[in-house]
Order: structure tokens, then C-alpha cells, then sequence
């Protein structure tokens, strides 16, 4: 990317769409060719921006799309005439809405399909619905090993159940209590299929989808893969989709006992260049990066940078002595999740949920 004297953006990240559909038609291949993927596009895809990710993987074939609200599922619609599947809750009094987008809702109690059902029918609509069984977080979902709740779901008026599905807690840790997991989703869609309700089944999300093939059943449910992060040991060459840049908007040399940054934690140890970033915690780059190194670009090279002082609400600053860097630079502050999220002992779903809407998405087709 070529610099200018000052930047035309802000902090940004770029969104690699053809990463994204690399990665699609990998982890397709893992599963029957008519079996479909399910994208997880919940927290504005993971912080890619849902208007960045639906549209080209809809073009791609993917007919169904998760998310884990209602405001979310509305969003996604406006995008794309796929099937969406909504995770989380949404309040039965919303059922109208529900019906009249075409949205699927998750059932995880015997007591909220019936209220869902009961506004349904006073409304005069019909809400799609699939039934969520605990698979062992001990979060939503009913009793997997009771089917009668389950099979009572599909008999209520105004709902129609159209899928059947779990969650494992540690698929790639835990091979017997997903196998036991297993083995109850397949007696309840067993149960259902002889009274008459045969049920889609899908219980893989990307770690399962990886390092257990045996979950599979009749769909893939994908998010952190589908954006080029394994979350378990894998040999397919996935590619990161989202990388995170600034500008150098500013560069001062300082003397040697100069503090920087709030609380004057860093002081620098020699004469130093001081670059500052646009970007800080309120844009999603946590104020716990301090020390992290940064990659400047300079004239068609890299140099290493660290960033220094406390991170702000809207800004950083990095130690640039070292290298060429010039005011309008670019500062790759990372080029995959997995990295900031090393430094910070986290997850990379954290890190990329927590990219802030004030960093603009730029498609990169």
C-alpha cells in the first residue's frame, strides 16, 4: 500500500474476500457436496462486517447464514434471501416479525416454545423454528436426554420445526463426552423421526468441524475458520481474512528520561522517535498491547515496531528510532488475530469482536 504525505483514512482493516471463499471451499469439501455450510455471521461477522462477508459467500453458495439476534438477523436479510437461523433469544412478542422476515428461531425450553407459539397464533403467523439440546455447556437447550420435550416442540401450533441441533463444549479435548454428545442428538432426531418429525441435524461448529468428522450430521456450522483462524490444530492452509492498519499521523523526536503516555509508565531510555497512531481501545485495539510490535511500511519494506506508553481511548504511540518511518506510513498492527491474541493470552474471537464500526472495513476483492 503506497503512502501519502497524510493518510486518506483513519485506523482500517481490509477484508480479503477471495481468503474468504478460499477458506469456504476448503472446509465445503469436508462434508457431502449437497451437504450445506452454515455461516456464523454473529458480531458483524466476527468483526469483519456483515455487508463484507454475506454478499460474496451468498454468491458463492452458501444457503444458510447464523447470527444471535434479531436486530442481527434483520441485518443479514437485507442482504441476502438465504435461510437465517438465529441462535439466541429473541422475545416471543417478536414472533410477527419473525414470521413476516422468514427468520428461524432457535427453541432451547419446552416453556419458550410455548409462549413463541402462543403469540404466533394470535397473530395468525407461523414461526420457523429449530430445536437447540444442551450438548454439555450448560447454557440453553433442552434436556438431550429426554426427547418428549423436544417431540412436544414440533407438535405446538404456529411453529414449525425445520432443524434439529447442539453444541460441544471441547470437541477437540474431549472425545468421549462429544461422542456421548453425539450419540444423544442422534437418539432424539431418531425419536422425532418416528413420530413423524424428521429433522435436519447439524452439531460442527469449526473446532468439531476440524478435529471431529464424526459430528457432521447434515450441515457444517462455521465461524472462526470460515474466517481463517483454526481454533484447533488443522492442515488445511485456511487464510486469515482480516488485517488491522493506521497511519503515522505524527512523529517527534524526544530526548533520553522522556515519559510517554498517560501515567508516564514508559520512559524512553535514549534520544527516540515517537510515531503516533490514530487508533486506540475505543477502536477495539486493547489498552493491555503495550509492548506488542507493530509492522511499519516504508517504502516497500518492513520494520519492527513497538508500540509504547499506555494505549488510549483514541490514539498509540510506538518507538520508530529504528527505523525510516515518515509521516504517512502504514502500520500494519496486525495481518491475523491470532497474533495480538497470543500476546494477551486470549482467544481470537475476542480480539476481532472487539474491533469497534469506527474502523472502517475495506472490501478487498
Amino acid at each position: 500500500m503506497k503512502s501519502a504525505a497524510f493518510s486518506s483514512e483513519r485506523a482500517f482493516a481490509t477484508v480479503d474476500t477471495a481468503a474468504l471463499l478460499h477458506n469456504f471451499r476448503l472446509l465445503k469439501g469436508l462434508v457431502a457436496p449437497d451437504a450445506p455450510v452454515m455461516a456464523v455471521v454473529k458480531a458483524d461477522a466476527y468483526g469483519h462486517g456483515v455487508f463484507a462477508v454475506v454478499p460474496p459467500l451468498a454468491a458463492a453458495g452458501c444457503t444458510c447464514f447464523a447470527v444471535a439476534t434479531l436486530s442481527e438477523a434483520l441485518e443479514v436479510r437485507k442482504l441476502t434471501e438465504a435461510a437465517i437461523l438465529i441462535l439466541g433469544y429473541t422475545p416471543p412478542a417478536r414472533a410477527p416479525v419473525l414470521a413476516g422476515h422468514r427468520l428461524m428461531q432457535t427453541v432451547f425450553s419446552l416453556e419458550y416454545a410455548k409462549a413463541l407459539s402462543a403469540v404466533a397464533r394470535q397473530s395468525g403467523c407461523r414461526v420457523r423454528v429449530q430445536i437447540k439440546l444442551d450438548g454439555g455447556l450448560c447454557r440453553v437447550g433442552l434436556d438431550a436426554s429426554n426427547a418428549e420435550d423436544a417431540l412436544a416442540v414440533c407438535r405446538l401450533q404456529g411453529l414449525e420445526a425445520c432443524g434439529l441441533f447442539t453444541h460441544f463444549p471441547c470437541p477437540d479435548t474431549d472425545p468421549d463426552g462429544t461422542a456421548e454428545a453425539i450419540k444423544r442428538l442422534d437418539v432424539c432426531r431418531a425419536a422425532l423421526a418416528q413420530k413423524g418429525f424428521a429433522l435436519p441435524c447439524h452439531a460442527a461448529a469449526s473446532g468439531a468441524a476440524l478435529a471431529y468428522p464424526q459430528g457432521h450430521f447434515h450441515a457444517l456450522r462455521l465461524g472462526l475458520s470460515l474466517y481463517g483462524i483454526a481454533p484447533c490444530t488443522t492442515t488445511l492452509p485456511l487464510r486469515p481474512v482480516l488485517s488491522l492498519y493506521a497511519p503515522v499521523v505524527q512523529i517527534r523526536a524526544v530526548p533520553s528520561g522522556t515519559p510517554v503516555g498517560y501515567g508516564g509508565d514508559f520512559v524512553t531510555a535514549r534520544p527516540t522517535r515517537i510515531g503516533t497512531l490514530p487508533i486506540g481501545y475505543a477502536d477495539g485495539f486493547c489498552r493491555r498491547l503495550s509492548g506488542f510490535s507493530v509492522t511499519l511500511l516504508h517504502a516497500g519494506r518492513c520494520f519492527s515496531a513497538p508500540v509504547v506508553g499506555r494505549i488510549s481511548m483514541d490514539q498509540l504511540t510506538l518507538d520508530l528510532t529504528d527505523t525510516p518511518a515518515a509521516v504517512g506510513d502504514l502500520v500494519r498492527l496486525w495481518s491475523s488475530a491470532t497474533q495480538p491474541a497470543s500476546y494477551l493470552q486470549t482467544i481470537p474471537y475476542e480480539v476481532l469482536t472487539a474491533l469497534s464500526r469506527r474502523v472502517r472495513r475495506i472490501v478487498i476483492r
